[in-house]
């Protein structure tokens, strides 16, 4: 049976670093949404606001994939329950199960650091800045989730912990 891997987690925490190993190492499809809304922005007739239009379109995308049998690995934010309820119900369609793997930096100042510090791979994404993240509004859980903390870790640890949390 396929699986979506969902993550959330707000930007800093590492969730494009480890979505990435993720998807390589289970030969999953790689949904992203900063890539997506990017690809948007790229036409002048695009609206600043994209509201949830990127998430539907990721999770028609997804949904489509998880019928072929693929596993699918969402990179977003996630941090409302619309956003959340949207990913169950393309696993729900598609007939797959869900995994929720909610990443945080749980040092502050590492966080920071990280916001500070980071460089954009996707060319024109502007990232948010940290009183953007500190500010974001993050609905609290309603659903079982595995938490992954990437404070003073490193990637593969934290992908060997996700697949291991996982089950494969």
């Amino acid at each position: 049976m396929a699986r979506l891997i969902a993550l959330a987690g707000l930007p800093g925490a590492g969730k494009s670093s480890l979505a990435r190993q993720l998807a390589r190492r289970l030969g999953a499809v790689w949904l992203r949404i900063d890539t997506m809304d990017q690809a948007i922005w790229a036409s002048p007739a695009a609206p600043r606001d994209l509201q949830d239009w990127t998430y539907r379109a990721a999770q028609a995308v997804a949904t489509d994939n998880l019928a072929l049998g693929l596993d699918v690995i969402a990179d977003c934010v996630n941090d409302v329950q619309a956003a959340r309820d949207g990913w169950e119900t393309a696993a729900r369609q598609a007939g797959a199960d869900i995994a929720w793997l909610e990443l945080v930096c749980s040092d502050p100042a590492e966080h920071r650091r990280r916001i500070e510090t980071r460089a954009s791979d996707i060319a024109g994404l502007i990232l948010p800045d940290r009183n953007a993240v500190a500010g974001r509004a993050y609905d609290a859980w309603d659903r079982e989730r595995i938490v992954i903390d990437t404070a003073h870790r490193g990637l593969e640890e934290c992908v060997d912990e996700a697949l291991d949390r996982l089950g494969g």
